[in-house]
């Protein structure tokens, strides 16, 4: 261990550092953490400059296996974390250097902090940042920076990426970074998007480089000791985020921590950043309060310190980490911490997301027609439309029943409460566009002849455990099924009883009837599509679900299931159709009921 002298810096909720947890055992504090945040040792040569070169700076080597032509992007990423660091009164803390082709020391050397490159055959990730520290310290004593070489290529499978459409949405949150994964995906998505608007190679090209530049600040920000921040993509409001001129100076996010979803705009519309190309405002803050030298009276110290903290609720300051977002339902309340969003106003971008998906959708036969090739484009060009369409109704689903989370403490300038319930307008506002882009008869309508042709290519003897045809209403009801698991997750639905108390007005009672309007009430008359019928069916089985005396459920839950499935028993009981299969299928559903009502 080194013989320093490095003074330890406490963690602190508003702000997030990777950290060495201590519990002081002597305190009579709630609260007796003396949590040790993760940094390097920086000290300043001249301690009594405003800005100072470090004596010892933060350094990175490339790796002499990385291409040559991806070399400046990765240095000139990494150099661009220089910007946070001003605010701590470093100048030139990070430094790159090349590794000499006959260097007689490798990659693994501990001594040497590596930005590492790598080719496997089944890639465990797109790019990583850990390293290591002093415990009794939190002192970062060495860092690399896994880059795989799949991250630039389509050489993940679409299958083992994208043929899932519905992991389980109440599993455990990795607790590695995956981001390269996440990129891979946005990438397949724009990809997708300017080839069928005709974009030319270069833009093509322009996308992938912002991609690896973004993918590079992120990872260097973990080596530093940042954990993730998936709120800071609520920086811009829509209209703002194709605005160059404004995120260049800002960045596209408040934090380069976080897993955004590709900036892309609507047809017809100028194309900003791709992906955030600077550390953003939540950074520099996080860098000044974790690397900016401290004082030697403690006092004076814990002043100084609340001060930077103090900031915590200036917008473009949100945080919010793994442990707070909202890929789970069981786990995050706060619809703003989330992953593949965008905006101020997540609830418009994701609507315009899936527009975005239905136009591509209807060109993509037209565009994947070169004669010779096989149709496992297309086909993988459906998966990675469909799986966009998936995040963006998942986003959607995350503001019904939404907690807004302000962690300042008390007495905080520009403090608001600490669970603030999500307005009646915006849970509204995302249960109507679930209605329409996700659960309504013509959600999931493709242009004709698509379905014939998504045809994987045969590759020995690949279709031997499966039949080989598309699972088109698998793949459907799937993410509808997501949907469905969200708002009628026993965790979401006793939060929208509990918040009934402390201000939220979108009452359990109006959630499932709306819910059961965009489920029955378009087709009530007429014919049910196939679609329909699968995603009726499943809602049925799961209010049946929520009644039986095993579900557990709170009482309200359970009342207000059974008072839906007794209305849409009611409605169906009347219905009149000359259509064999709607006529087959109202009678399964009245059947479930009625079996479901003499068990109860």
């Amino acid at each position: 261990m080194p013989k320093n002298d490095y003074q330890p810096r406490f963690d602190d909720p508003r702000v997030g550092y990777f950290s060495t947890q201590v519990t002081d055992l002597t305190s009579k504090s709630a609260t007796p953490y003396r949590d040790l945040i993760h940094r390097w040792y920086l000290k300043k040569k001249d301690p009594k400059a405003k800005y100072s070169e470090p004596a010892v700076p933060i350094t990175y080597w490339i790796e002499n296996t990385t291409p040559k032509e991806l070399r400046p992007t990765i240095k000139k990423a990494a150099i661009a974390w220089n910007i946070a660091f001003e605010a701590a009164g470093f100048k030139n803390a990070v430094q790159i250097k090349q590794q000499p082709d006959d260097a007689d020391w490798e990659a693994g050397d501990i001594r040497y902090n590596v930005l590492r490159w790598t080719s496997s055959p089944n890639p465990p990730f797109g790019g990583y940042g850990p390293s290591f520290v002093n415990p009794r310290t939190g002192q970062i004593l060495g860092a690399d920076v896994m880059l795989e070489f799949a991250f630039l290529t389509n050489s993940l499978r679409y299958d083992k990426l994208f043929d899932n459409a519905t992991p389980n949405a109440d599993s455990d949150i990795p607790q590695y970074c995956s981001l390269g994964h996440e990129l891979h995906a946005s990438n397949l998505f724009g990809t997708q998007a300017l080839r069928v608007s005709g974009a030319s190679k270069i833009e093509v090209d322009a996308l992938l480089k912002d991609s690896v530049y973004y993918l590079i600040l992120h990872e260097i920000g973990h080596t530093l000791g940042l954990n993730h921040n998936m709120k800071s993509s609520q920086l811009h409001t829509p209209a703002q985020l194709h605005d160059k001129s404004r995120t260049g100076k800002m960045g596209l996010t408040g934090s380069v921590m976080d897993y955004p979803g590709v900036n892309l705009a609507l047809p017809g519309k100028k194309q900003g950043h791709y992906y955030t190309t600077r550390p953003g405002p939540y950074d520099i803050w996080a860098i000044e309060f974790g690397y900016s030298p401290g004082r030697d009276n403690v006092k004076d110290e814990q002043k100084r310190l609340e001060k930077i903290l103090s900031r915590s609720t200036e917008p473009e300051l949100m945080f919010g980490n793994d442990a707070d977002d909202m890929r789970s339902s069981n786990r995050g309340i706060d619809p703003r911490v989330m992953i593949y969003d965008l905006s101020s106003d997540a609830i418009a971008h994701a609507t315009g997301r899936i527009e975005l998906t239905n136009d591509i959708k209807n060109k993509i036969l037209a565009k994947y027609n070169t004669p010779g090739n096989t149709y496992h484009e297309l086909r993988s060009a459906y998966l990675i439309l469909s799986a966009q369409h998936r995040n963006a109704a998942t986003v959607l689903s995350r503001y019904i029943g939404g907690i807004y989370v302000d962690r300042a403490v008390i007495g905080q300038p520009g403090a608001t409460r600490p669970f603030t319930p999500v307005a009646l307008t915006d849970q509204k506002r995302a249960m109507d566009a679930l209605a329409k882009y996700v659960l309504s008869p013509k959600a999931f309508d493709m242009p004709p002849g698509l379905y014939n042709h998504l045809q994987k290519q045969r590759r020995g003897f690949g279709f031997s455990r499966a039949p080989e045809d598309p699972k088109i209403h698998d793949r459907v009801i799937g993410i509808q099924q997501r949907v469905f698991s969200h708002l009628l997750h026993p965790t979401v639905q006793a939060r929208l009883l509990d918040t009934a108390l402390y201000g939220n007005e979108y009452a359990l009672s109006d959630m499932m009837s709306d819910l059961t309007d965009a489920v029955f009430a378009a087709d009530a008359e007429g014919t049910v599509n196939s679609f329909r019928q699968n995603l009726q069916a499943e809602y049925v089985n799961q209010l049946i679900n929520i009644i039986t005396p095993e579900s557990k459920r709170i009482y309200a839950s359970r009342a207000i299931a059974l008072h839906n499935l007794k209305a849409i028993q009611s409605m169906l009981k009347t219905k009149k159709t000359t259509d064999a299969s709607t006529e087959a299928h109202t009678g399964y559903i009245l059947h479930r009921i009625e079996q479901a009502l003499d068990k109860s």
